[in-house]
């Protein structure tokens, strides 16, 4: 209850300033009244709070202590507890009344329903006053279930609590938009699936004699299609209610959306994927799911990720900025206290110095010195002797007054001693060793170990623990106590000793069980980081994580109430209905500790469907709505809990290792600076060891070695000597021999291999040769070489070598891994034996052409050359030796060679860097998550060695129990019962060992497959037998605590990791250039975009035109939406069994709509023509496309219809019919927002191409590893339930190897694969002929193979994608007020309405009216005034053509420099200096920019030449509006002074004229009466002027004769801040204009 203790927000409620009345409460209390006095004052005080919040805790604790019973029956404490929230009702009604009393109610500011907890209080009280109350209705009693809602007023009481809270609510604005798309995506895809698949889930297998469906057979069959599951001999395919009674189907929209939104949260849709496998063949299912949890759960879901990430982070820059505030604010008022508190001591100095003075006055008369106070403490002998001499007499006390200094001095001396020795290295490292021998020795533990062992293990136990208290003595001895405990790890050392002592102590004298706790003495080993280069890295990580530690607090106690809200809901709703014929769950509602699980288990993910199956059927099933209803609960609590909560988590995680990786940056730049200081010493120290002893800098060589001494680690560090040789190589490129990198890096030789000071010649090849003699016989000048040199760098040779590798690439996805003699593996070896020669060849040309590897830049110098050469030799030794182990082995090998093609693809090598580095960045933290999990396996292996047995007739406890013979009744059929042989077992993922315990807990990490351990955890009852349930429920508290500290923390971190190291990688690409991403990006989309050609018939009278405005209208175009909206209704209106009329009335109704959308394309080919219809967008394209099939579908449909009678169960129909749900997709053409999201979700696509690349490199060597070592795995013959390989979910062919890993990826019970694929396990069919195998096929290798692809697919790679969403949809969650790229869109739509024939031109005044339709900030909206649009296009300045118009991509550009202030001109003559600055930075960001753009759009002046530019045309248009302006504001005070009597004196000169002072100061919207100039933005517009009156002053000359020169017009900065450029001391050369100049 931290929140208790923080400063209750609702104080600031009542606190007011005391000159402000506040207004009467109920409208008859005032503040005066006694009564309100009394509500206010126990409002205000703390107890009053703390009651009311443990009030909360009890009322907590009584719904805990609620046990609901089956059919609504109630206990004796049941009853109870009813009566008790009568109490609890009472005391909030109390808490409520007194606060409306003391805040008012509704009606003004400040009272108790204007805040929004205390709306969400009254609430609670209302409907747990109504759930009380003996009411009939069933709505009354439903609400008694809200009362679960009372622990959210901890809320209200709990500043923190309310920061989150604000970070998620404050991001609910952009999550509506995502959550509208993902709803939009799972509409769309259940009404695909139920195109698909309606009905044909309710096939299975049934006996023919029986009629029953056995467990096996509990599948969809296929009975027409004759492509999915055929039913076996005997068996025929009958009507089933579906799988998981009739949950999992697409048979109607209900359904189909919840299977959807099953499947997007990765838990149970592999199994769906089967089932419809087996329902309609394998060809299609695996791409409709694959896709949909690709576009689902890997992009849809993570936008919800990327929103909380960006929004978790404005909230802490703003508490942030906040705090800084309040800080500077403080330090502001306390030096305002101080300097008061000074003047009052020098006023009190002043004042006590005069008193002073009198009283020397005074004391002076009576002669008076000062000094008599001396005479008092000349004799101060009696202080000597304290006791007034009475222990002179005594010798013992006199003996100890001699012997104590004597002691004290002593032990001071020794203590000094024990701390050096304390401290020293050697006292260090032998602690170290001891840690280790002692983390050994409590890791040698495993079942069945031999008792002398055991005894002995226990004895060096004792003699550890005896050993480290003898250190612990030491430490305090020589630290003193207070400075031990000062070190948080000698606090934790004294911690794990005690809590070794008392177990030790626990163990021998109560018989108790060991629990390993001596394992956390472990911890000590993260000592050794300190001596490791990661020290610095953890110290900041430790750092960054105590930044968010306060927020992860929070979340974690929100998290905690949240799961306390539901699982007291979820007994309200499902306690006592968990009953079932055979057996009540484990995972169940009936008690608060289950229904806590229940809820967690949800939280992890991990079977969450499971329990909402066994909800649903409990109240009615799928047909009932009851069921219905109650999945609601399950969907919100996924909604809220896992992709709100956890995300915050993340996000919060991203947020700190940001901060993270920006202090590890600033380490690094502080240790180069170290090491160039270390260097710059040592070099001196050097230059002063070469003096003689007897020379004058003697004193400095002393110095030297007085340095050298305090440096001694640093002895045998080189010292750098300069060499006048090379002191004139300073301004010569970085061609250093032994930096070279490979052949593309251009360089500079002499032939001797030294580099050259002059500048080299021109070569014929890009690619200088390696100046050294390869083989020591080829010189760079050798034919044959340079032939080499010239074959390996072709511009296509690396393009040839991509075609071999990727037709290597598909001859092993080709082959059969079952039998490796077959004929097709033959062909393929003959193919692979030309592929080899080839890669023989290009490694020789490669060699000959760099060398092989003694000199720099040699061919095994590369580490990817080092690839290429190993693959080579594998694959020589594939051709040369034929056994089949040799051949798996090199098959395995050669999966590698896909790797090849990283070296050649440029991006693809930077992603895979990307990756790299985030794994060499993480690689202190993998070390401490290997640690703890350690740390835990050995408390498992102490706690739960030899626990995991159990016998498979469960009445059987024990070994000797468990023989002979029981009776298995398969779907708890008495009838049906069969005969099977009792066995003794044990799980596979058990702790009898510390290697077992770690892939138990490592699986458990993953949340996978963590519910059953934890079943048998709390059934574990003593060491060799079998499970008791519910023996030990204590020991969830192990998982649990577990589950939070790697999978909350280390693995949400280490994700965290991947996504700020990918950002990272991007901008340090382009750290060189000062343009950030948003304005690089935006630079970008300006220059390479295109204008949209919008069709406008020439002919207005004609009736194409008048087509194309009604076609063109916004009421037609609202009107095709409602029409697609009606559809999406019409397609979400069947359902399985619909009868016959029903089907035909949704037939004719489908016709009805396409004859509408036909009438729709007809009209828009009429209006725009057919060429213009196709080239005016994509959408149009889709239309047409969409409607074609619409008609192929219903051709299609009476077709089967006329010809089998009806039966539409041919895949071709069902195909055809899903261009029926593809109409859909041109809803999220309409809506800005849907528009905006679309069109940066299309950009982010962009990012991903290589990204994929890289994810299906990693699946192709992980599959073609998997075929070669688990190909011959077969599926269980009677398909038993338990064993995970099946005929789909094998390694048999390369396609079933694919979605089995893809599968894996989302974490779908991979670790069942792995179990059923190890060599107990795995069942093998009939070896092939030839095979002299050992009939073998499963492997210890899948635990590694499966474990590093986890941690490679889901940590890792699968995690791009997120960093690339959080990456590119930051714009959801950015300050709207800054341009980004999804605005830019806008203004390539707009610019189509003045430019539809897409010319790129248009006439300057139409730009101004194109801003004001597009809304800021990129535009100016439609109400802005004339002169801020003026300002603007002044600020703009794009080049001026000359027929009067502006360049599409020249207003686009110029629009985005001036929105977002990229490199904008200060000063009048700054234009063309700025204007090149910014072409230099472009050049350098976009390399391959074309230069003539970049004239077009940044013009520079040259001499004799100017650029006209529109400034100069809205320049003028100003200052005639000013000049207008001021002549008429002249006039009016003129007639003003006219009306006035004239006044004895004269006037001030300012006073008789203010145009005169504005004319003169240049503010000439000085005091406007005109409302246009007087509300204008004072946001400085930077005026670009470049001899703006050049072509005037000619102009005047021309017509009146004078010649005079015109200034420059003074740049304006702002409104105080004038600079005029072109004016001197004279004051005649101020500009002026006269109503008469031809302007």
């Amino acid at each position: 209850m931290g929140c208790l203790c923080t400063k209750n927000q609702s104080q600031d409620q009542f606190e007011g300033s005391a000159e402000k009345q506040r207004p009467p409460a109920l409208c008859c209390l005032y503040e005066t009244a006694p009564l309100r006095k009394l509500c206010i004052y126990i409002a205000r005080s703390r107890p009053f709070e703390i009651f009311i919040y443990l009030a909360i805790f009890a009322n907590c604790v009584s719904l805990a202590m609620y046990k609901p019973m089956p059919k609504g029956d109630v206990d004796e404490t049941s009853s109870v507890l009813d009566t008790l929230e009568l109490f609890f009702i009472g005391i909030f009604w109390v808490e409520s009344i007194v606060k409306i009393i003391a805040q008012g109610f509704l009606c003004h500011h400040g009272s108790y329903l204007r805040s929004f907890w205390n709306v969400l209080d009254f609430f609670i009280v209302i409907v747990g006053t109504l759930s009380v109350m003996n009411l009939d209705t069933g709505g009354i009693k439903a609400l008694r279930a809200l009362r679960v809602l009372r622990p959210l007023k901890f809320i209200a009481g709990c500043r923190p609590l309310q920061v989150v809270m604000n970070s998620i609510l404050m991001a609910l604005i952009p999550l509506m938009n995502v959550a509208v798309l993902i709803l939009f995506f799972i509409i769309f895809c259940a009404i695909m699936g139920m195109e698909l698949f309606r009905g044909q889930f309710n096939l299975a297998c049934a006996d023919m004699h029986t009629g029953d469906i056995p467990d096996n057979y509990k599948h969809p069959c296929d009975e027409t299609l004759q492509m999915g599951f055929e039913c076996p001999h005997s068996y025929n395919c009958v009507e089933w209610e579906g799988p998981n009674e009739g949950i999992t189907t697409f048979n109607h929209i209900g359904l189909a959306s919840l299977t959807v939104f099953q499947i997007i949260t990765l838990e149970g849709w592999t199994d769906i994927m089967y089932w419809s496998m087996d329902a309609i063949g394998p060809a299609l299912p695996p791409l409709f799911y694959c896709n949909i949890v690709i576009w689902g759960a890997f992009f849809m879901l993570n936008l919800v990720l990327g929103v909380l990430a960006g929004e978790f982070s404005k909230q802490r820059e703003k508490i942030e900025a906040r705090k800084e505030y309040l800080r500077k604010k403080r330090n502001d008022d306390y030096k305002k206290e101080l300097e008061g508190y000074e003047l009052w001591i020098k006023e009190g100095e002043k004042i006590a110095e005069s008193d002073a003075m009198k009283e020397q006055k005074r004391l002076g008369t009576r002669g008076y010195d000062g000094n008599h106070l001396e005479d008092t403490f000349d004799d101060t002998s009696h202080l000597s002797d304290p006791d007034g001499g009475r222990s002179r007499g005594n010798p013992c006390v006199r003996c100890w007054r001699n012997l104590l200094p004597s002691l004290q001095e002593r032990n001071r001396v020794l203590r000094e001693k024990t701390a050096r020795i304390v401290k020293s290295k050697s006292m260090y490292w032998i602690v170290m060793f001891l840690v280790t021998m002692n983390t050994i020795s409590v890791s040698l533990k495993w079942y069945d170990m031999p008792p002398e062992m055991n005894n002995n293990m226990k004895n060096v136990e004792f003699v550890f623990t005896f050993i480290f208290i003898i250190e612990m003595t030491i430490r305090m001895y020589g630290l003193g106590i207070e400075q031990y405990f000062k070190s948080k790890f000698n606090t934790f050392d004294f911690t794990v000793i005690f809590a070794s002592l008392f177990e030790q102590f626990y163990v021998q004298f109560f018989n108790g069980a060991d629990m390993g706790l001596t394992v956390f003495r472990s911890l000590r080993l993260l000592r050794l980081f300190k001596v490791t280069r990661y020290w610095t890295s953890l110290r900041n990580l430790a750092a960054a994580l105590l930044n968010s530690l306060k927020s992860i607090v929070s979340l974690l106690f929100l998290l905690f109430l949240f799961l306390l809200i539901f699982a007291l809901l979820g007994m309200q709703l499902f306690g006592g209905h968990f009953v079932f014929a055979e057996q009540v769950p484990r995972v169940n509602f009936d008690s608060f500790l289950t229904a806590l699980l229940a809820v967690f288990q949800m939280l992890t993910g991990e079977d969450w469907n499971v329990i909402m199956y066994n909800a649903i059927n409990a109240l009615g099933g799928a047909n009932n709505y009851k069921g219905g209803i109650c999945s609601i609960y399950f969907i919100v609590f996924m909604v809220i809990m896992n992709y709100t909560l956890l995300n915050v988590f993340l996000a919060i995680a991203v947020d700190g290792l940001a901060d993270f990786e920006m202090m590890n940056d600033a380490e690094k730049e502080d240790e180069k600076k170290e090491e160039e200081e270390k260097d710059r010493m040592l070099q001196e120290l050097h230059n002063l060891d070469n003096v003689d002893e007897g020379d004058e800098h003697s004193n400095d060589r002393t110095r030297a070695l007085t340095y050298r001494k305090e440096y001694e680690d640093n002895m045998d560090l080189p010292i750098s000597i300069p060499d006048s040789d090379l002191s004139d190589e300073e301004d010569l490129p970085e061609h250093d021999p032994d930096n070279w990198i490979g052949p593309r890096s251009a360089r500079s030789w002499q032939s001797d291999g030294s580099r050259s000071r002059r500048t080299p010649r021109p070569q014929t090849t890009s690619v200088p040769i390696v100046p050294h003699p390869s083989f020591f016989i080829f010189s760079p000048t050798n034919p044959l070489r340079r032939f080499c040199h010239w074959i390996v760098n072709l511009r296509h040779f690396d393009n040839f070598i991509l075609f071999i590798i990727l037709l290597s690439c598909i001859m092993q996805m080709l082959q059969n891994p079952k039998d490796l003699e077959s004929d097709n593996n033959r062909f393929i070896e003959y193919l692979e034996y030309g592929v080899t020669v080839i890669f023989c060849m290009e490694m020789i040309l490669r060699v000959i052409d760099l060398g092989f590897v003694i000199h720099p830049g040699s061919y095994l110098r590369d580490p990817w050359n080092v690839l290429d050469a190993v693959v080579v030799l594998v694959s020589i030794l594939r051709v040369a030796v034929k056994a089949q182990t040799v051949k798996r082995l090199t098959n395995v090998m050669l999966s590698m060679r896909s790797l090849k093609s990283i070296n050649r693809i440029q991006k693809l090598k930077n992603v895979c860097l990307c990756l790299i580095k985030s794994v060499g960045s993480i690689l202190n933290l993998l070390l401490i998550a290997i640690l703890l999990t350690f740390m835990f396996s050995v408390m498992g292996v102490h706690m739960l060695e030899g626990k995991f047995f159990y016998c498979t007739d469960s009445s059987k406890k024990t070994q000797l129990e468990c023989m002979g013979s029981y009776f298995a009744f398969p779907s708890n059929d008495a009838e049906n019962r069969k005969v099977e042989p009792r066995e003794w077992k044990k799980h596979f993922f058990r702790f009898d060992d510390v290697q077992l315990a770690m892939l138990t807990l490592f699986t458990v990490a993953t949340f996978e497959g963590w519910p059953d351990v934890m079943t048998n955890m709390m059934d574990a009852s003593e060491k060799d037998r079998g499970p008791v349930e519910n023996a030990n429920p204590a020991l969830c508290i192990y998982i649990v605590v577990y589950l939070v500290v790697m999978s909350f923390f280390m693995i949400n971190i280490f994700v965290g990791f991947v996504i700020v190291t990918f950002q990272e990688k991007g901008e340090k690409d382009n750290e060189g250039t000062m343009l950030d991403r948003n304005k690089r990006s935006c630079i970008e989309f300006s220059l390479k975009v295109k204008p949209q050609n919008k069709y406008i018939p020439n002919n207005e009278g004609g009736i194409r035109f008048k087509l194309w405005q009604v076609v063109s209208s916004s009421i037609y175009t609202n009107l095709i939406m409602f029409i697609i909206f009606i559809n999406t209704i019409q397609l979400m209106m069947p359902y399985h069994g619909m009868s016959s009329t029903y089907e035909e009335g949704l037939e004719m109704v489908n016709a009805i709509l396409v004859a509408v959308f036909t009438v729709d394309i007809i009209l828009k080919l009429a209006a725009y023509g057919v060429k213009q219809y196709f080239l005016g967008g994509s959408w149009n394209v889709f239309d047409f496309v969409v409607l074609v099939g619409s008609f192929i579908d219903i051709m299609v449909s009476n077709w089967y219809t006329n010809e089998f009678g009806g039966k539409d169960n041919f895949m071709i129909s069902r195909l055809v019919k899903m261009f029926r749900a593809a109409r859909l997709i041109k809803l999220l053409n309409y809506g800005g927002e849907m528009r905006t999201l679309l069109f940066v979700f299309l950009k982010a696509l962009k990012s991903l191409p290589h990204v994929m690349f890289l994810v299906m490199l990693t699946f192709y060597i992980y599959a073609i590893i998997g075929m070669q070592i688990f190909g011959k795995v077969e599926a269980h013959p009677d398909n038993v339930s338990d064993y995970t390989i099946t005929r789909y979910n094998n390694f048999a062919s390369f396609q079933n190897a694919m979605i089995l890993l893809f599968r894996c990826s989302t974490g779908e019970a991979w670790h069942a694969i792995m179990r059923d694929l190890t060599p107990g396990r795995a069942m093998c069919g009939d070896p092939p002929p030839g095979d002299s195998g050992d009939g073998t096929c499963g492997s210890t290798f899948s635990k590694i193979y499966f474990c590093t692809f986890v941690i490679t697919s889901q940590f890792l790679v699968v995690n791009l994608f997120v960093s690339v969403i959080i990456d590119n949809f930051d714009y959801l969650t950015r300050d709207m007020s800054i341009v980004g790229l999804h605005h830019l869109n806008k203004f390539v739509r707009k610019w189509a309405d003045f430019d539809p024939k897409a010319t790129g031109r248009i006439k300057h005044e139409d730009v101004i009216k194109l801003l004001k339709r597009i809304s800021p900030p990129l535009g100016l909206g439609k109400k802005c005034p004339d002169r801020v649009a003026y300002m603007r296009m002044i600020g703009m300045n794009m080049p001026l053509l000359q027929d009067g118009t502006v360049e599409f991509t020249a207003t686009l550009f110029a629009l985005v420099r001036t929105s977002l202030d990229i490199h904008m001109p200060k000063g009048v003559n700054a234009v063309s200096d700025m204007n090149k600055q910014l072409k230099i930075e472009i050049c350098k960001t976009f390399p391959g920019m074309r230069a003539k753009l970049l004239e077009r759009v940044l013009p520079v002046d040259e001499p004799g030449k100017e650029v006209e530019t529109v400034a100069k045309i809205y320049a003028t248009l100003m200052i005639q509006k000013f000049y207008r302006h001021l002549q008429k504001k002249r006039e009016e005070e003129f007639q003003k002074s006219q009306q006035q009597p004239l006044v004895a004196g004269l006037r001030i000169p300012h006073e008789l004229s203010r145009p005169l002072k504005r004319q003169i100061s240049g503010e000439l919207d000085l005091e406007s009466d005109d409302e246009e100039y007087n509300n204008i933005s004072k946001k400085p517009v930077h005026s670009i002027v470049s001899n703006l009156f050049n072509s005037v002053k000619h102009k005047r000359h021309d017509s009146g004769g004078r010649g005079s020169s015109t200034p420059r017009l003074p740049h304006r900065t702002n409104k105080d801040n004038i600079e005029l450029t072109d004016m001197n001391s004279n004051s005649t050369n101020l500009l002026t204009v006269s109503p008469t100049d031809n302007i």
